[in-house]
């Protein structure tokens, strides 16, 4: 009982937790003064893609290898929210990485609400990285639609860390440029959540020296185990089943999507009184012409025939909307692809919202017909 009253003594417990912090503090120290810094040195290899937490708080070592091995290898980075997303059938980025006729590989960065602004801070921490990248960015029409129109925080919070996007070095002209949807994410915070987003970053930086610097010191081929990388030999894209067909068996042809789709209440109009999202692109579009990105974007297709039944006044606001996104894009003179003439099209949507493997056959094609008319493929 004494030793138990001993060790639990205030002044015990104090000078425990004193030499714990202080121990910590010393191993922090030693780290950052100690293990020299993780290089990756070869580029032969293109990376598929990474985990989304890499980005959320900017690995730099992890991040930046993962782009440069997009552009030693004169590859492609697709990026797009949820429609972009694997299918059993294969999805367009599929199809264009398994395409023989087409040389280049394509690396991919998906995610329900990871919209461009997300990739915003990112795209400005690596500055050198992304000069003379090539991506390919899908706008689905659907996030401007209200629920989606004024940039989630749940969205921001899971792709997205407070600290890394302040941690952006801006000048005040970049600041107005690219930001204003950023500082939007801001905003919405508050300073118990700003607190808590930071110390999350900080802690992350500070174990990096142990988990990572060291851990790929003593043993450097461990890293290429965790790195999924494309494939180098091309597979017969015949190998995905329905590849081009549509599939009629398992299609409601009234409401554009599959059968097994019951719930067909769903709908949110599209939101013609916010510009959230028209600012959120104008920001992306100016950002990859300023730093070198060779951007293309694709207006993708929304369930035109699914609208029409549940609303055809809401029907002529998606219309609309993909008028003024095509005017920006003309305006900022970027290159892009329009695939709204699929919205129509039976069998090219799984549900309200997401095409269908068809649906990506078609995308796919306006895709490779688009980097042949570039004679950048």
């Amino acid at each position: 009982m004494n030793v138990i009253q001993s060790f639990y003594k205030t002044k015990n417990l104090a000078n425990r937790g004193f030499f714990i912090l202080a121990s910590l503090a010393v191993l922090l120290l030693a780290g950052r003064l100690l293990i020299p810094e993780f290089e990756v040195k070869s580029f032969d290899k293109q990376i598929y893609t990474l985990k989304g937490i890499a980005f959320k708080y900017n690995d730099r070592q992890s991040v930046s290898h993962f782009l440069r091995s997009i552009k030693f290898n004169n590859g492609y980075l697709c990026l797009g929210t949820s429609e972009t997303t694997q299918r059993a059938n294969g999805n367009y980025h599929n199809f264009l990485n398994n395409d023989p006729e087409i040389p280049s590989r394509f690396s991919l960065l998906y995610g329900a609400g990871r919209t461009c602004g997300k990739h915003i801070p990112m795209l400005l921490h690596h500055r050198e990285e992304v000069d003379s990248l090539k991506i390919i960015y899908m706008i689905n029409p659907i996030y401007w639609r209200t629920g989606h129109h004024n940039g989630r925080l749940e969205y921001w919070n899971r792709y997205s860390n407070y600290r890394m996007c302040k941690n952006v070095k801006l000048t005040q002209e970049e600041r107005t440029a690219y930001f204003p949807t950023v500082e939007d994410f801001f905003d919405k915070l508050n300073l118990l959540q700003k607190a808590t987003s930071s110390l999350e970053y900080w802690l992350r930086e500070s174990r990096k020296n142990y988990f990572q610097n060291l851990r790929y010191y003593f043993n450097p081929e461990e890293y290429d185990k965790k790195i999924k990388f494309i494939r180098e030999n091309k597979t017969d894209l015949t190998n995905y089943d329905m590849f081009g067909q549509i599939d009629y068996e398992n299609i409601d042809t009234t409401w554009n999507v599959l059968r097994s789709l019951v719930e067909k209440k769903w709908f949110n109009p599209i939101n013609e009184n916010a510009n959230y999202r028209f600012e959120e692109l104008k920001s992306f579009i100016v950002l990859c012409r300023d730093l070198g990105i060779e951007a293309t974007f694709v207006i993708g297709p929304y369930n035109g025939r699914f609208i029409e039944n549940k609303d055809k006044e809401s029907l002529e606001a998606y219309v609309t909307t993909i008028q003024k996104i095509k005017q920006i894009l003309i305006e900022e003179e970027a290159s892009y692809i329009d695939a709204t003439d699929i919205s129509f099209v039976i069998g090219a949507f799984r549900d309200h919202q997401h095409h269908s493997s068809y649906g990506a056959y078609l995308i796919y094609n306006k895709i490779k017909l688009h980097l042949y008319e570039k004679d950048s493929i």
